[in-house]
């Protein structure tokens, strides 16, 4: 089976275990163009996913709201299942530590539906891809046992050695990782998002707004972790910004603060470097 294309992360909470999760209205058109059909306003549609060498048959639904109720209310597309369904055992299955937590925290609350927040040190994620397959979509699981076992991996590694993986293909054998099947997922997962971005912002930099390799005939951009990998082991879209090469390499060498509502880099001389474009931060 062929994976075709990085569609987006989700990470795991109440809903994954019990009857499904929403497709973000930014996303939305990649499903439809995979399913090859537009789902009218309370459409649904049967297609598979793919997860552990098994397929699970769920509803892909355009949800039909109350127009008196909700009026305006944008379209929201949802993959759902029955808590009893296949798929959901499987998830409670494979993120049972996320599960186990949710519900004991459930049992504890008085307003049962309040969100919780699972803590950093467990949470976890799906991640879903496109397939060459009709209407079957690729899911993979990025539990918590796959971060502590690259966390233990990438101690010895550089944030620039580990960001190279994530920009370019090539394996470097002194560099200390191991190739592992679940640091091997990881690193595909973070080099799909970041590529993401970088066809986001047409391979622009963020800070310059130019594409540096115009001159030169080629798309060149890169993809920083503005809380470094090696450290945060966050690889959300939130977590990275687009840069040129010369950007990328001077932001490692003089380590700026990032000011998140300034959208700049500070740096330790007081200088700020502002990101002229933004559309995912």
């Amino acid at each position: 089976m062929l994976t075709s294309a990085y569609i987006y992360k989700k990470e795991v909470d109440w809903s994954v275990f019990r009857d499904g999760f929403n497709i973000p209205v930014s996303l939305q058109v990649l499903f439809y163009e995979k399913i090859g059909q537009y789902l009218q306003k309370g459409g649904s549609r049967k297609v598979r996913l793919l997860l552990d060498g098994g397929y699970y048959e769920v509803n892909l639904v355009n949800i039909l709201f109350d127009e008196a109720k909700y009026p305006g209310h944008k379209e929201l597309l949802q993959i759902r299942y029955s808590y009893n369904s296949a798929f959901a055992i499987k998830m409670r299955s494979v993120f049972f530590e996320s599960y186990d937590f949710i519900k004991a925290e459930k049992e504890r609350q008085v307003n049962k539906r309040a969100h919780i927040k699972v803590p950093d040190g467990i949470r976890e994620f799906l991640a879903i891809y496109s397939t060459d397959d009709k209407d079957t979509f690729y899911v993979e699981a990025v539990t918590n046992c796959d971060y502590k076992e690259i966390k233990s991996e990438i101690r010895l590694v550089s944030e620039e050695v580990f960001e190279s993986y994530s920009n370019y293909s090539f394996k470097d054998d002194d560099a200390g990782i191991v190739e592992r099947q679940k640091l091997v997922k990881i690193r595909r997962l973070d080099r799909s998002i970041a590529e993401n971005l970088k066809a986001l912002y047409d391979y622009r930099c963020q800070i310059t707004g130019e594409k540096f390799g115009d001159r030169f005939g080629s798309e060149v951009s890169e993809a920083h972790h503005i809380d470094f990998f090696t450290k945060s082991l966050n690889n959300d879209s939130a977590n990275i910004v687009i840069l040129s090469p010369n950007y990328h390499r001077l932001i490692h060498k003089a380590n700026p603060i990032f000011d998140r509502e300034k959208l700049a880099f500070v740096f330790p001389n007081g200088f700020e470097e502002r990101l002229t474009i933004n559309k995912h931060l």
